[in-house]
């Protein structure tokens, strides 16, 4: 992370000539000119978790969409799933072979928020429904009504 943000900070850097990808991209190659028209790519749909475009690239690339990464996002390319790749530092892409592509970036919440919630929700009503059948707890009584204690009587008195 480091060594890209020092690549990007730097004045060499040129963002419409050059990609960072983090890690070790599965099957990315290196193209072998820069210069080379990378393609061309359209919106077929976009809402805020479900992004679709038509992708035609002339040589392997890498789409970059300058959208935030986040590891939730999934990518499918021609209905397959792809790498998700963290271009830049902090945006994603996925790698394309030359041809025409759908490539769809979809956000897949974690399951594991829901099922606490869900869990939380059930613990909530089980609780609420105890409360309602259990008998309620019983009132003490006034202080008058209670039995005070006889006071100590001798053996003589009692014959």
């Amino acid at each position: 992370d480091n060594a890209t943000l020092d690549q990007i900070a730097s004045p060499a850097f040129d963002p419409e000539k050059m990609l960072i990808v983090s890690g070790n991209p599965p099957g990315v190659p290196t193209p072998a000119s820069t210069n080379q028209s990378p393609g061309e790519v359209k919106f077929l749909s976009y809402a805020p978790k479900d992004l679709v475009f038509s992708a035609t690239a002339t040589a392997p690339a890498v789409l970059l969409l300058n959208d935030r990464f986040d590891p939730n996002w999934k990518v499918l390319v021609d209905d397959k799933p792809e790498a998700l790749l963290r271009c830049n530092y902090i945006m994603r892409g996925v790698y394309l072979t030359p041809g025409s592509h759908k490539v769809e970036f979809r956000f897949v919440q974690p399951m594991d928020t829901f099922y606490v919630s869900l869990a939380a929700v059930v613990l909530g009503g089980l609780l609420s429904v105890a409360l309602f059948l259990l008998p309620p707890p019983p009132t003490p009584k006034p202080e008058s009504d209670r039995a005070r204690p006889l006071p100590a009587t001798s053996a003589a008195a009692r014959s």
